[in-house]
């Protein structure tokens, strides 16, 4: 469990959900990622966009002013200034204190006087049972119904392309089961539900007109699906750390992290790595390429690095 970092840039865990998910997706990408430390010098927009929303809003949750909110939110965006194109970089600015305003209009004032607020970007690392293992999580916000003493997670989350896809990712995905398993494992607060809380604004037009802030169904997993969840996190936490030794040790990556195609062309457009993919990075492509820099692999699976990417 860590203290709230406020507007300090982080990465993601190397326990966390998002690195366990993108070694199933692909493990040739998390090889890159992961092990070669590899990482693209100009940063997609919607993470940076998305990351900030999410400092305003929890800023916003811990007893500030919207103007304190936004202030927070822009901060995070200036120091990725450097990191971002600049027609990205003059979007995210305009967008950014407008999302902000509306969802504070739309939900925000409510929540605070409907909710007591157990925790906001709160971390835990939780042990999985039967391995040597701690898988990190930070949900967005532990809320509790006043009316009712009900305990929910929200899962905040921006979109510029579908609120509802980006709903129903909430809805059948792993994240909101890592929440509930970690958050019922850790604490006594015993969270029911999951609720997705969107902020969407296509990415294609700046008319304020086309903001919508909804709450999706909730997410519900009963204790059988978060059992079958901790055996499942816990094979994968000793493959990986199984393969990354073998990968010290000499043995071939193409033997260890093959490539899966499938997600080469996730979220419509082609992923960072697919014009060095297929060659031997090893010995014929030492450095990182153009356009990537070297910002250290992860030397120990499992091993604690303050979790942001959990904010997607």
């Amino acid at each position: 469990m860590t203290k709230d970092k406020g507007t300090l840039k982080r990465r993601e865990s190397a326990s966390g959900f998002h690195f366990v998910n993108l070694y199933q997706s692909c493990p040739r990408k998390w090889y890159f990622r992961y092990l070669k430390g590899w990482q693209n010098k100009i940063v997609a927009q919607p993470l940076v966009l998305g990351g900030a929303f999410h400092e305003g809003k929890a800023e916003y949750y811990r007893g500030q002013g919207e103007g304190k909110a936004i202030q927070v939110a822009m901060d995070v965006v200036e120091k990725s200034k450097k990191e971002l194109e600049i027609q990205d970089l003059d979007e995210i600015r305009f967008k950014i204190p407008h999302l902000l305003h509306y969802w504070i209009e739309v939900f925000g004032k409510q929540d605070r006087k409907a909710f007591k607020f157990l925790a906001i970007e709160r971390q835990w690392e939780v042990p999985i049972e039967g391995t040597p293992f701690t898988m990190t999580i930070r949900p967005d916000t532990v809320v509790k119904d006043k009316s009712s003493d009900l305990v929910m997670i929200m899962e905040t989350k921006t979109s510029g392309f579908s609120s509802r896809i980006t709903e129903e990712g909430v809805q059948y995905g792993d994240q909101a089961t890592a929440y509930l398993f970690g958050v019922n494992k850790m604490t006594k607060w015993k969270p029911y539900a999951v609720l997705p809380d969107i902020a969407y604004w296509n990415s294609k037009t700046r008319n304020l007109d086309n903001m919508k802030m909804t709450r999706g169904d909730l997410v519900f997993r009963d204790e059988e699906r978060q059992r079958n969840f901790e055996k499942g996190i816990g094979q994968l936490f000793l493959e990986m750390s199984q393969k990354a030794k073998a990968y010290e040790e000499g043995f071939d990556p193409w033997v260890l992290f093959p490539r899966n195609s499938y997600y080469c062309m996730s979220f419509s457009r082609a992923c960072e790595f697919a014009d060095v993919c297929g060659f031997d990075c090893e010995n014929r492509i030492k450095k990182p390429p153009v356009g990537f820099r070297k910002i250290g692999g992860i030397k120990k699976i499992g091993g604690y690095v303050e979790d942001a990417i959990g904010n997607g």
